[in-house]
């Protein structure tokens, strides 16, 4: 709609709102004078019903009330007044102009109330009792005429102020519209030079239904635009998500794996080194990223095998393994295993992944299982060598000489002894590791097991000059053990304090209760562990660093192990208190039985 036209709709307005206003005036007003006559009816008929009938009575000597009456009613609504008897006979009346009183009977509540009714000729009628009861039961009717619609002239110059002012606003609001669509009409310039994106060309600045259809047309192409980079930008940011989500899954994976991880680039730098790298190289993971293999990596074997896969040269199809150890981490064996990672079907190479696998443990075990059969082979010849030149002896010897064959056959059975001990230790070691060693616990008293493993123990230690002691209190408490199992590693543990002994030495053992355990110690005066032995003395094949206690006494590290064992399966835990030169002190504690009924083992 153009400017002209907003102004021809805002004088159609104004009219039809001058005109609702005339409407609702004339409306009030004639509901205003309604009220006005309802009032004077009600008060002229109550008024009129104390009077005196000779009053009213229109054939009294002078003129009546009623007479008076319409003589001052000027205003053209009065009708009529009347007075009425019972019968409906008209006693005296009086009444406008073509206007009569009408023949309606009044209704029975008329001769104890006042009331009111609208005739069907258009007449508002009010009645009541008449008090003055000389000329019988009387009743006073007035009737007036309904107002009807109509401007007062009071009223006209209000209408014409208020047509003016509504008139002389118009103009008002037409130059107030016009100002501000001034920008509009810039707006409209503007979007008119957007035709390339679908807005119409023709669109006047003036014509504001058309200026928002196309200012509603570019919103439209503007918010689709905007949905597409929206999307786009979406998918571009789920996309991203999602390969960062498979980078920190990869990357945990990786750093999850037990084993150290490089990955070099095609041209030997490093892209990737897993948490476990250091504690293996002994290198910092931020030394090592970004970083060629010469400027981090100290241990020459690694470095030739990582050279092998960098370069013009470098070998893209096999995988090639070294152990070594490393040279910034004492103690420790590695092993590298150097994989070129590869596209489909090897076509060519983008990588290089190294895996550092810690073989500590397997090198000790291969070193330790290496030094066991040595040292068993060790143990069983040695007696072996021992039975067969007694043997000869025997055989060469004079069959008279009882004291040389009471000394060979004694040594002969010694040795055997000795590898019966060797074989029973093996024997137990591997049923430990197979679980086909299960204890068979019963609740005993330790007096007699410990007082056999002390009588047992005499003879070797006399034969070394050795003092063995019994030291047990008057009563001990009963504990729930496996007495053949438990006699092994008592056994081991008194054959370890005499092997380890020195010449005048002693070995005690004792028994005390103690709170809620028993404590079992077996002491020597021998040559002690130190520090750095006490750690692994109880493992499998371990034996003393020591050079003397290797030569001179031999072992084959089994005794301290097999003890532990049988003890832990006793759900007992045992100790090592030692010192170089002066001796050492294994307790075992396990706890006390709970009182049952039945026969005690003893």
């Amino acid at each position: 709609m153009k400017l002209n036209r907003i102004g021809i709709a805002l004088i159609a307005g104004a009219l039809v709102v001058i005109a609702l206003v005339v409407i609702l005036l004339v409306h009030r007003q004639q509901s205003s004078r309604s009220a006005e006559v309802r009032a004077s009816g009600v008060s002229l008929v109550r008024a009129l019903s104390r009077i005196p009938f000779k009053y009213l009575d229109s054939d009294s000597q002078g003129p009546s009330v009623l007479n008076t009456l319409f003589a001052y009613q000027n205003n053209g609504e009065l009708a009529y007044a009347a007075i009425l008897d019972a019968n409906g006979r008209t006693l005296a009346d009086v009444a406008g102009r073509g206007t009569f009183v009408p023949g309606a009977a009044l209704p029975p509540e008329a001769a104890t109330s006042f009331g009111q009714r609208t005739l069907p000729n258009g007449l508002i009628e009010f009645y009541g009792p008449l008090d003055d009861r000389s000329a019988g039961q009387a009743f006073v009717r007035v009737g007036f005429h309904q107002p009807g619609y109509a401007v007062l002239a009071r009223d006209v110059q209000f209408m014409a102020l208020l047509a003016l002012t509504m008139f002389l606003l118009v103009p008002l609001v037409y130059i107030v519209i016009k100002r501000e669509m001034a920008p509009l009409d810039a707006l409209g310039r503007q979007l008119r030079q957007l035709g390339d994106v679908g807005i119409a060309q023709q669109a006047s600045a003036n014509d504001v239904r058309e200026l928002a259809g196309s200012l509603q047309a570019y919103l439209q192409f503007a918010s689709q635009r905007i949905v597409q980079l929206e999307r786009g930008s979406l998918n571009a940011s789920a996309d991203n998500q999602v390969l960062q989500y498979g980078s920190k899954k990869l990357t945990a994976a990786l750093q999850s794996l037990p084993d150290g991880l490089l990955m070099l680039a095609p041209g030997g730098l490093v892209t990737f080194a897993s948490d476990k790298v250091e504690p293996l190289l002994g290198v910092a993971v931020d030394a090592i990223l970004e970083q060629p293999v010469d400027a981090w990596c100290r241990d020459p074997a690694l470095r030739t095998l990582l050279a092998r896969y960098a370069g013009n040269q470098r070998d893209t199809l096999h995988a090639h393994s070294v152990d070594f150890t490393p040279a910034n981490v004492e103690g420790k064996y590695l092993s590298a295993t150097v994989q070129p990672l590869t596209a489909a079907h090897g076509a060519m190479a983008f990588g290089t992944l190294v895996v550092l696998r810690d073989v500590t443990r397997e090198q000790l075990a291969r070193q330790a299982g290496n030094d066991f059969v040595a040292h068993v082979s060790h143990e069983l010849k040695s007696p072996l060598n021992v039975i067969g030149m007694y043997a000869e002896t025997l055989a060469d010897a004079d069959a008279d000489d009882e004291t040389l064959r009471v000394e060979s056959l004694n040594v002969i059975q010694d040795e055997i002894e000795r590898m019966n001990a060797l074989v029973g230790n093996l024997l137990n070691v591997s049923k430990l590791e197979t679980g086909s060693m299960s204890p068979e616990r019963n609740r005993v008293r330790l007096d007699d097991l410990l007082r056999d493993a002390y009588e047992h123990a005499l003879p070797r230690a006399e034969g070394k000059q050795l003092r063995v002691s019994l030291d047990l209190p008057r009563e001990l408490e009963a504990v729930a053990i496996d007495k053949d199992l438990f006699r092994i590693a008592l056994n081991n543990l008194l054959t370890n304090a005499i092997k380890y002994n020195r010449p005048g030495g002693s070995v005690l053992l004792s028994a005390r209760n103690e709170d809620h355990e028993i404590v079992i110690s077996v002491r020597d005066t021998g040559i002690g562990i130190a520090g750095a032995d006490r750690e692994r003395v109880f493992d499998k094949f371990y034996r003393v660093s020591e050079r003397d206690a290797k030569v001179a006494r031999g072992g084959h590290g089994l005794g301290l192990y097999l003890a532990a064992q049988i003890v832990e399966l006793h759900h007992g835990r045992i100790a090592l208190d030692s010192e170089p030169g002066i001796g050492s002190t294994f307790s075992i504690h396990l706890k006390i039985a709970p009182a049952a009924t039945g026969v005690v083992t003893l």
